[in-house]
């Protein structure tokens, strides 16, 4: 049982800690409570999403999918960077309107879209884990969630981080974006598979 636990907690950081990165930025966007609790029901969704994905796949005791076909979420995180440079201008009472839902669809998406690495890695490893194994699994997975998102919100609080993001996060936001579809695109094959399709 203790290296299950160790097992599960290694492999959620070692493929989570990118998601640090989505969510200290999503908490230096949040103005409200509401907001913040998107941010977590987003994760949290996105998260289940690709453990119920990577169940079916364990459970199947093969892939769904091929990796270039996972890499097409990388055009998630793009077409919503590219819609983050195009709205810089929106006002703010528009931004609080729409912005719980929004939130919580982005992260949610951001969350699925950056979870190529965690197919490849969840899907081997839960199917060696009988029903009880899988259980813990889970509840540490939710766990760390939660230890994931209080650090985003965390650090994102932090005076100097908070300064440097309130003044860039209009251009850093996007362009992280961008940056992790173009990454997703190029890791899972999916650009070498368009090309050749072409």
């Amino acid at each position: 049982m203790q290296t299950v636990l160790l097992s599960a907690i290694v492999v959620f950081i070692s493929t989570s800690i990118d998601d640090l990165v989505l969510l200290i930025l999503f908490h230096s966007q949040a103005t409200t409570r509401v907001q913040r609790i998107s941010i977590l029901v987003g994760q949290i969704l996105g998260i289940g999403v690709l453990v119920g994905i990577s169940l079916v796949g364990s459970y199947l005791a093969s892939r769904m999918l091929e990796g270039w076909v996972i890499g097409l979420l990388g055009f998630i995180p793009i077409i919503l960077g590219i819609r983050a440079m195009l709205s810089k201008e929106e006002s703010k009472e528009e931004a609080t309107r729409t912005g719980r839902k929004s939130l919580l669809a982005t992260v949610t998406l951001v969350t699925i879209a950056s979870g190529g690495d965690n197919l490849g890695i969840y899907i081997p490893w839960f199917a060696t884990l009988d029903g009880a194994y899988l259980g813990l699994t889970m509840l540490v997975f939710l766990v760390f969630s939660l230890i994931f998102w209080s650090l985003g919100y965390l650090l994102a609080n932090q005076s100097h981080i908070k300064t440097l993001l309130s003044r860039f996060s209009a251009v850093l936001v996007p362009v992280v974006f961008l940056l992790l579809g173009l990454i997703i695109l190029s890791e899972n094959g999916t650009f070498a598979k368009l090309a050749s399709l072409f």
